[in-house]
């Protein structure tokens, strides 16, 4: 049995740190889950858009707080409406096609064209590039998920008085 009083079994051990990453994850998820509130009406796909947008950078911000200055950017281009989040060395763009009332989405793996579902509570995306037998078909892309999917392996530090050698030193 290893002695509790030395200093190797006194730092952080790997379930400690486990468990550290885990409640991380849980609090950046929570900031980006804050941001679904509210139902907001849209009569074209550039409201729907603009919605968006609004939550993804209220998301960014609550991200931001949290992540410090290596945290997300957050650009909304007016003419046409384009949105681009960019957080390390992950990109994901949003493009309005108005002409066909569709978003053209790309990085992370989104690549395609997306449509605004009309009937939810808040603005959330549907791929239409997706055949109905793929893994992921009908399921909705909010803003909320969006920057779930983009900060999902980030890893806050641990606080600073979980950084020393532990409470059992002498």
């Amino acid at each position: 049995m290893p002695n509790p009083f030395e200093e190797k079994f006194t730092q952080q051990n790997p379930i400690v740190e486990a468990a550290t990453r885990i409640r991380a994850r849980r609090e950046i998820a929570r900031a980006a889950d804050g941001i679904d509130e509210g139902p907001v009406p849209f009569e074209d796909a550039e409201q729907a858009l603009d919605a968006f947008g609004e939550r993804l950078a209220a998301g960014a911000k609550r991200l931001n707080a949290i992540l410090g200055r290596s945290g997300m950017k957050f650009v909304k281009i007016l003419h046409p409406l384009r949105l681009r989040l960019r957080f390390a060395d992950k990109r994901v763009t949003l493009d309005l096609d108005e002409v066909h009332q569709l978003v053209r989405v790309s990085g992370l793996g989104l690549d395609g064209e997306w449509q605004f579902d009309p009937g939810a509570q808040t603005p959330s995306l549907i791929n239409l590039s997706k055949i109905s037998t793929e893994a992921g078909y009908g399921e909705a892309l909010t803003a909320s998920s969006l920057l779930q999917l983009i900060a999902a392996d980030e890893a806050l530090e641990p606080p600073p008085h979980l950084q020393g050698p532990g409470p059992l030193s002498f």
